[in-house]
This record gives structure tokens, sequence and C-alpha cells, in this order.
């Protein structure tokens, strides 16, 4: 059980305090082994940006942002299938009014008849 200023809490979020407040998972002290500041200075231009995103703590909230993107694209899908089968149940409703009216017409032919 977690607690955060005396209220329940998931672990995850608990997690994302921590990360964002620059305690990372994967690397909790920030110590740079020896001969990695040779590689740090040789790094692509992407590498060390990464490093520099790992230490500032904005890893976190890519990770949101690519979560958020997929609910996102998600819901639209959703939204797109639910549009498709309101347009179809219109169109049916519109067919079932038509039969509605020829079978009342039908009926008052067919009572006239007798």
């Amino acid at each position: 059980e977690y607690l955060l200023d005396g209220k329940s809490a998931l672990k995850t979020d608990i997690m994302n305090l921590l990360e964002s407040a620059g305690f990372s998972r994967s690397n909790p002290y920030y110590i740079v082994p020896q001969g990695r500041v040779t590689t740090l200075t040789h790094a692509k231009d992407g590498e060390r940006l990464a490093l520099l995103k790992e230490v500032a703590g904005t890893r976190v909230y890519e990770t949101r942002r690519r979560e958020s993107l997929k609910i996102m694209e998600e819901t639209d899908l959703k939204k797109k299938k639910i549009k498709e089968l309101l347009e179809f149940i219109m169109e049916r409703l519109s067919e079932l009014e038509t039969e509605k009216q020829e079978l009342q017409e039908f009926q008052e032919l067919d009572s006239d008849r007798r």
C-alpha cells in the first residue's frame, strides 16, 4: 500500500513523481563511469540528447505523451466505428419507416376492400 500526503496512491504514481523529481529507475545516481566521459564527447548528437533527457527527467513526460497519443488514436478509431454504426442504423431506420408507411397504406386499402 502506497500513501502520498496521507492519501492512497498507486505505485506508478509514486514512481512517476520520483522520476519527475530526477530519480530514475535506470540510473538512480547519475554516476558517470571511467571512460564514459570520452565516449560522451565523441557521441552523436542524438545520443547526447537522449542522455540529457534522461538526466533532466523528461523521459517520464515523453512516455506519458506516447500513452496519451495511443489512447487518442484508439478513441478516434472507436469514434469512427460508432459513426459508421450510427449511419447504418439511420439508413435502416429510414428503410423501416418507408416499410411502415407502405404497410399502413396496405392495411387501409385492405380494410377498404373488405
